[in-house]
């Protein structure tokens, strides 16, 4: 089945200990972006190996931040996530079925 492509971007800070499942959740994507804010933790050096594009960007302020994320991921179609955040199969299904045959320019989701 065809479909749209679409970015994942994360916005990070010190997440390595979460930022791994995240990333694996994550890996159906076309891309995962990460847009570090100067980590110490080896955050950053985890999401390059694990395949992600990695951006140090100064923290600009949580929307600042991820309005930055969103502008620089490489496809129009962009899901947000935190480091600690997961994509569950449900959610995996619903954005491959979503972007198949986009009916909406944007789309939400419940956070738990």
């Amino acid at each position: 089945m065809s479909r749209q492509p679409f970015s994942v971007v994360i916005i990070t800070k010190n997440a390595a200990a979460q930022l791994g499942a995240c990333l694996e959740s994550a890996a159906f994507a076309d891309e995962i972006l990460v847009v570090d804010s100067g980590s110490n933790d080896g955050t950053a050096e985890l999401a390059a190996a694990r395949g992600a594009r990695v951006i140090q960007q100064a923290w600009l302020g949580f929307g600042a931040q991820k309005q930055f994320a969103v502008e620089a991921a490489r496809h129009d179609w962009v899901l947000c996530l935190d480091a600690d955040e997961r994509v569950s199969e449900r959610l995996h299904a619903s954005v491959l079925a979503a972007l198949a045959a986009p009916a909406a320019q944007a789309y939400s989701m419940p956070r738990c």
